[in-house]
């Protein structure tokens, strides 16, 4: 309701109904994931980023608490605290896109280092990150 309300002359918000077997094809079709989702309780993690990332696709994500498990500032992606540093990162990546090479590279190392992430299965990274803890208590 609020969208048809937008007088936009340049703009289209088009929002299509997706299958789910489509929903990975569309986000691996992208050049970059936004993610803007926030954590009132700062222990929760964004699903949409590990979607972007099971589909090898870097992301911008907004800051929380938690983030820094799956996003890693300039390792697999951005981390923004405000809009202007989201705009930043945007104009960053798609200055002369697709052939700027510093970002060719950036987007390479990112997605190497999202087919290693790929690669961590639940059991291990359970086995490796939260058994001890709770063995701790033990």
């Amino acid at each position: 309701m609020q969208i048809s309300t937008l007088k936009w002359v340049k703009v289209s918000i088009i929002t299509p109904w997706l299958e789910p077997e489509d929903y990975p094809t569309i986000i691996a079709a992208a050049d970059l994931g936004v993610c803007l989702h926030w954590s009132s309780s700062g222990l929760d993690l964004p699903m949409k980023v590990v979607d972007m990332f099971g589909c090898c696709l870097p992301v911008c994500a907004y800051n929380f608490r938690c983030l820094n498990e799956l996003v890693i500032h300039g390792k697999n992606g951005f981390i923004f605290e405000n809009y202007k540093e989201l705009a930043e990162q945007l104009k960053l990546w798609f200055k002369d896109f697709p052939n700027n090479p510093n970002i060719i590279e950036t987007d390479i190392h990112f997605r190497s280092n999202l087919k290693t992430f790929q690669s961590l299965r639940w059991h291990e990274n359970w086995s490796a990150l939260a058994l001890p803890v709770f063995n701790s208590f033990i």
